[in-house]
């Protein structure tokens, strides 16, 4: 592992052309997205193959009580005033004016770009309906229709709607437990678009996986898919094998060959601090059918909800991310040091998923704390990485968030430090419209996009008056 050095705008300019590969990548804005009054979390973000539109989402803990969003349409120099998700709950931000959705509550959302018909997939966890009802719901969002000018309560919606009509990507029901419930709980879904056009993809299809929690501590890892952008959904299709039944964190990711690839996090039940491992399973027909789960790397010493010095709740993350090349990397948070660490481990060749780096990499050993992995791969092979780090604070309580980059698939990390200060995640509660209530939660994820040209944090930090959702780019 090594460390750039954070360069400033001011300096990269002395510097000669091709020096940023090794001085490192140049950090350009950092923006406030939300500057909300109240809480905003757990985003997920999309780019266009090109750079220009980014879109994201998050938990929106406004009135609405859904999914926030907000787009760019200039690479992130500017975005547009945050609204909300139409379509999802039953509230806007006023009071005297009804939303469009049926549910009370949305949450967990999922962001990809689809570049077959040139929209955003959002896909969010709704739920608290009469009889225990939750869906997973999609919808897409045409940045070319919006209209940023328009009240915060219209979502964007001016002479032309930019969204379509939310659609069940599965449903299920709850009698209110979410781990161990006797219903049937879908949770933590990430999504996935093919973008290949090759011999093996399915150009446009979504990929939609989560964990389906469905009682007496299982929760095994289903996944659907869409043709027309979410309009319809064929699934679910389950992932993990019947010997991994508890299992969280799906992340679906999409091949060179057109390999569906799915990651997550594996233990004999809910609650076990015991066996427990990062673990995969892949598709070669396209999400149809998966093949039997293969075991990463055991994580040793899972984060068992909480870190020393904050009230919010922490757990092992299993990401992953495909290269152009097919090498899979696969990265968690372990406290196999004593404190919650990032590693990473990949495939010692393409399309075996049998065999693994070892021992897992380190990407930055601290006696602090590391949490809430995010990765991504980029056109020419690059591994984006995102993640909060305590390293930088004596005391282990601020947060900070650092990006790391590798060039080799993971055996090699390069990390930077890209806030200057850090948060106090217990500084602000989660509340609906309210700064006080008891709860202290940061979301259980932050997000990274990029091109091989420009990557984009985004993440929970501490706002003037509340959690808000913030943008760091940086730039090669």
């Amino acid at each position: 592992m090594a460390r750039w050095p954070l360069i400033s705008a001011a300096l990269f300019t002395l510097l000669l052309a091709g020096a940023p590969d090794a001085a490192g990548p140049r950090v350009t804005t950092t923006i406030d997205v939300t500057a909300d009054a109240f809480a905003d979390n757990e985003e997920s973000a999309g780019i266009s193959p090109d750079g220009a539109f980014l879109a994201a989402s998050w938990n929106d803990f406004d009135f609405n009580d859904g999914c926030g969003f907000s787009f760019s349409t200039d690479d992130g120099k500017t975005w547009a005033p945050r609204t909300f998700v139409p379509g999802f709950t039953a509230f806007t931000n006023d009071p005297s004016i009804p939303g469009t959705g049926s549910f009370p509550i949305a949450g967990d959302p999922a962001v990809a770009f689809n570049p077959r018909f040139g929209t955003f997939v959002v896909v969010c966890q709704a739920f608290g309906a009469k009889g225990g009802a939750i869906n997973l719901l999609a919808t897409t969002f045409d940045p070319t229709k919006a209209d940023p000018t328009v009240n915060e309560n219209a979502s964007y919606v001016g002479a032309q709607s930019p969204w379509t009509r939310p659609v069940a990507v599965v449903t299920g029901i709850s009698n209110g437990a979410q781990k161990g419930s006797t219903g049937h709980f879908p949770d933590h879904e990430a999504l996935a678009i093919d973008t290949g056009t090759g011999l093996g993809h399915h150009f446009g299809r979504v990929y939609v996986a989560w964990a389906e929690f469905s009682g007496s501590g299982r929760s095994p890892i289903d996944l659907s898919f869409s043709d027309d952008n979410g309009a319809s959904w064929t699934g679910p299709i389950r992932v993990s094998d019947t010997a991994h039944k508890s299992d969280q964190d799906a992340h679906p990711i999409v091949g060179p060959d057109g390999t569906v690839y799915v990651s997550f996090i594996t233990a004999p039940n809910e609650v076990s601090l015991k066996d427990n491992f990062a673990a995969i399973a892949a598709s070669r027909d396209g999400g149809l059918t998966f093949g039997p789960t293969q075991i990463v790397a055991p994580i040793v010493s899972p984060v068992p909800g909480l870190l020393p010095n904050s009230n919010y709740r922490v757990f092992s993350n299993v990401l992953s991310a495909v290269s152009p090349n097919g090498i899979v990397t696969v990265v968690w948070n372990d406290q196999r040091n004593g404190h919650s660490n990032i590693y990473s481990s990949h495939n010692l060749s393409p399309g075996d998923l049998t065999r693994w780096s070892t021992p897992p990499v380190a990407l930055a050993p601290s006696d602090k704390e590391q949490f809430f992995p995010w990765i991504v791969s980029t056109p020419s092979g690059r591994l984006d990485l995102t993640f909060y780090d305590r390293t930088p604070d004596p005391a282990n309580t601020l947060n900070f968030v650092d990006y790391a980059a590798s060039f080799d698939d993971g055996a090699t990390w390069n990390t930077i430090t890209v806030t200057g200060t850090g948060f106090d995640g217990d500084n602000f509660q989660a509340c609906v419209a309210s700064s006080n209530c008891g709860v202290f939660f940061l979301g259980d994820y932050s997000s990274v996009v990029s091109t091989d040209a420009s990557v984009h944090l985004l993440y929970t930090f501490n706002g003037q008056q509340a959690q808000d959702v913030f943008d760091t780019n940086l730039v090669f």
